[in-house]
């Protein structure tokens, strides 16, 4: 069977890699706006309003409001789209409303770990991986990774949030900041004399096609689509034989790696339907 070389580097993605919400989103805010705030708005309003404030947030004040002067932190991006999204006039209501959503959403009461994380994460470990996270989230997901219990296997200076980096998914400096980063400490030990040859074992896996896998392979990373759903043409189509997008170019690549939860698109880019495969990537048993 073939492998890979041992990864200078394994880069997760966060939300729907290894973490989801335990029910949609709206459905949450209904639960508590409702059950505990006796508020009416309905399930399915609440998901349209959510996603039409979300983008018009993210345009008028991007990255969680972090250049804006009008917010101190990310809870008070959260705190404005609550107001929008209930059309709330009463400020303390608004407050209490908003705290009580921003603290659900901090924790398992909110999320849960898929099941193939943990031995994944423990298998990487055993072998000595660097495990690194990367997300375009707030500072909560410290918290969120805490109470699921994989806070072990990430220390919070491993971990890379758009907020801090002040640039976001799928943007090439985002990953080439966190390239940079741990070449360096590379080439400090004289582990690696070459960013090049330091980017050929680093991997970045994620669940979104365009934030994850096109982001990290145009910056020079090697990449793994996580498609859990198995929804992707990589996964439909065993071997892509065209061109899928203008960023990113597919080439059929037979390999004995291939499998029912395995697709070889080309040399550094692969599709998996869970997690398991990526210990097996490096010939991990």
């Amino acid at each position: 069977m073939s492998q890979f070389p041992p990864p200078t580097i394994v880069l997760f993605d966060l939300w729907n890699t290894l973490f989801t919400p335990k029910k949609p989103i709206a459905q949450q805010y209904y639960e508590i706006s409702h059950g505990e705030f006796q508020m009416n708005k309905l399930v399915q309003s609440i998901e349209s309003d959510f996603a039409k404030i979300f983008k018009q947030m993210e345009q008028e004040f991007p990255n969680y409001g972090k250049s804006s002067s009008r917010m101190n932190s990310s809870n008070d991006w959260w705190k404005e789209l609550i107001v929008r999204v209930y059309d709330i006039s009463d400020t303390k209501l608004a407050l209490r409303l908003s705290e009580r959503l921003i603290l659900h959403f901090s924790g398992n009461e909110a999320y849960v770990l898929f099941d193939d994380v943990i031995p994944v994460l423990e298998k990487l470990k055993q072998n000595s991986v660097r495990i690194v996270g990367a997300s375009n989230l707030d500072h909560r997901v410290f918290s969120v990774m805490e109470s699921l219990g994989i806070s072990q296997y990430f220390s919070e200076a491993n971990v890379y949030l758009s907020y801090d980096l002040g640039m976001t998914k799928p943007n090439r400096d985002f990953y080439l900041r966190i390239a940079k980063e741990y070449y360096t400490l590379d080439a400090q030990q004289g582990v690696c004399d070459s960013m090049t040859k330091f980017l050929e074992n680093a991997w970045h896996v994620g669940d979104h096609y365009e934030k994850d896998f096109v982001g990290a392979i145009k910056s020079g990373w090697n990449g793994v689509l996580l498609d859990r759903n198995r929804t992707s043409i990589f996964m439909r189509h065993k071997q892509p034989k065209q061109r899928i997008s203008n960023d990113c170019f597919e080439t059929p690549c037979a390999d004995p790696l291939d499998g029912d939860d395995l697709v070889m698109i080309s040399n550094n880019r692969i599709c998996v339907s869970s997690l398991t495969e990526i210990p097996r990537l490096f010939g991990y048993q």
